[in-house]
Formats: C-alpha cells, sequence, structure tokens
C-alpha cells in the first residue's frame, strides 16, 4: 500500500479542530438568543485573527478574484446563522454528523463545474460514510425537522463556499491567501455596521468574548489546515468525503465536553454511545475505502 498523502492527515487534523468548533458553537447560545448576531460575531472573531496573517499572504492575484472571495465569504456566513439555527433545534450530537450530507452537494457541484469524477469504489465509500449518518443519528430516520431544514441549508452554503475554494485555488489565489481574506473582508466590511445592525444588542460581554476568542482561535487553525489540503489534493469531493470523520470525531468530542461541564452540551447515554460507536467505525471503513480507492 502507497504511503497516505499529507493532505489526508491535513484535512483529519482539520477535521478534529472543527468537530471541536462546531460542537463549541452551542456555547454561544448561552450568552444570547440572536442566532445571527452570533453568527456574524463568529465569523468577525475568525476575521480578525486573520487580519494577522493577511502580511505574509501577499496580494497576488487578489484583485482579480475579489468578486469569488466575497461570494465565498457570504456563503459562509449564511451557512453560519443556518447552522446556529440548526444548534438551536437540534442537539449538537445530532447537527454536527449531519454536516456530512455536505459531500454530495459538493460531488454534485463539482462534477457540473469541475466534470470531477471518481471510480465506483471511492462512491461505494461515500455511501457508506451516507449510511453511518443513520446510525450516527441514534438509528433514526428522522430529527428535529427543523434542525434538518437548517442543516440542509448549512450543508448547501457551506458545499458551495468548498466549490468557491477550488475555483479560486484554479485561479492562483493561494490557500493562506483564502483562509486570511475570506474572513478578514466581512469582518472590516461588517463589524462597523454592527451597533446599526443589532442596535441595543451590539456588545459583547465578556464571557461572550473569551467564547468568542476561543471559537476564533481554533476555527482558523482548522481553516488554514483544510486550505493546505485542498492546495495538495486538488480534489474537492475527496476531501469532503475525508471531512466527514468529523461527524465521528464530534461524537467524542461532545462526549468530553459533557464530562468536563460544558454548558448546552447534551450527555449521551450508553445506547447512544453504542450506536454511534458503530455508526463511528462504518464511516471509518468508508472512508479508508475511499482514500485507498483514490
Amino acid at each position: 500500500m502507497s504511503q497516505i498523502p499529507s493532505y489526508v492527515w491535513l484535512t483529519l487534523a482539520a477535521s478534529l479542530l472543527h468537530a471541536f468548533t462546531f460542537a463549541y458553537s452551542k456555547q454561544f447560545l448561552a450568552h444570547s438568543q440572536n442566532r445571527v448576531k452570533l453568527a456574524f460575531y463568529s465569523q468577525y472573531a475568525v476575521g480578525l485573527l486573520g487580519m494577522l496573517l493577511l502580511p505574509f499572504v501577499g496580494v497576488d492575484n487578489f484583485i482579480d478574484n475579489i468578486g469569488l472571495i466575497v461570494t465565498m465569504g457570504v456563503f459562509v456566513m449564511i451557512g453560519q446563522v443556518a447552522y446556529l439555527n440548526a444548534l438551536r433545534h437540534g442537539d449538537a450530537s445530532f447537527v454536527v454528523p449531519m454536516l456530512g450530507l455536505k459531500m454530495f452537494v459538493v460531488a454534485g457541484f463539482s462534477a457540473l463545474i469541475f466534470s470531477e469524477t471518481y471510480g465506483p469504489m471511492v462512491y461505494l465509500g461515500a455511501f457508506g460514510v451516507f449510511v453511518s449518518l443513520f446510525f450516527l443519528n441514534d438509528g433514526k430516520l428522522h430529527g428535529s425537522s427543523r434542525a434538518l431544514l437548517f442543516v440542509l441549508l448549512t450543508c448547501l452554503m457551506f458545499g458551495a463556499a468548498d466549490i468557491t475554494v477550488m475555483a479560486l485555488l484554479r485561479n492562483g489565489v493561494q490557500g493562506f491567501q483564502i483562509a486570511a481574506y475570506v474572513f478578514a473582508i466581512p469582518t472590516m466590511v461588517m463589524m462597523p455596521l454592527s451597533p446599526i445592525l443589532f442596535k441595543n444588542d451590539w456588545k459583547v460581554s465578556a464571557p461572550l468574548a473569551k467564547t468568542l476568542a476561543i471559537y476564533g482561535s481554533v476555527h482558523l487553525c482548522g481553516v488554514v489546515l483544510l486550505m493546505l489540503a485542498f492546495v495538495q489534493s486538488q480534489q474537492v469531493t475527496l476531501i469532503n468525503i475525508l471531512q466527514s470523520s468529523r461527524g465521528l470525531m464530534s461524537i467524542g468530542v461532545i462526549y468530553l465536553m459533557a464530562r468536563i461541564g460544558f454548558s448546552e452540551i447534551e450527555h449521551l447515554t450508553h445506547r447512544q454511545l453504542t450506536i454511534r460507536g458503530f455508526g463511528g467505525a462504518l464511516m471509518f471503513g468508508s472512508l479508508v475505502l475511499a482514500v485507498v480507492a483514490r
């Protein structure tokens, strides 16, 4: 068997970090019920840290691709609003694994736009990941209908953002530039408007600021690793199949967060851990199949 490419490890590391941040997002709801505000402010947190990268990334190909960069930022922002609404109506251990559905959005877009194709074993692996989501959802065919609706919108927006990443990379924009600009630009434009957008609810308390700082630093690290993986692989569907491991990782992350005492995080029962453990094993096997057959 050939050596596992480094982009696989980069994607898995990014998925672990994002398993934490997607679950940790539930903490925002302890500070405010204004999900639009929380979505914007969580992106501000990443954007402010992303600005620290600006002196090092340069502006090559930036002006020529400003439209795509702004478009990606819009996709991410709408996706974040939808995601926080999904968390409002569903448990994190239901919502985060269901984000694996994004790979089907990406596969459809990439086939239409980039004519990207894979062998049948890769798609079999993708199907296995899809089936594993059933067990990661406690063996149910349905959950909260509102949560599912917002999850689907989240997947659509984040999937469109991933396709935009590939378009930017193919236009010569560097991965670090994407990571920095896609969050920094919306932050620079929207943050000064927050007192107008949110009127009397625009201020940030010290506890919320701490939560946002933790989220922003971990999430940006994950984004940078993911951009490096995209640059190395140039295969958006395969990266999304690997990224679906986030659903498995989130089960362990959520379990540990509940044990540590994070608020807003549900406690998983023994039955849930058993069923989701089986789903995780199925997902792991499907991911291995997809990588080996790449």
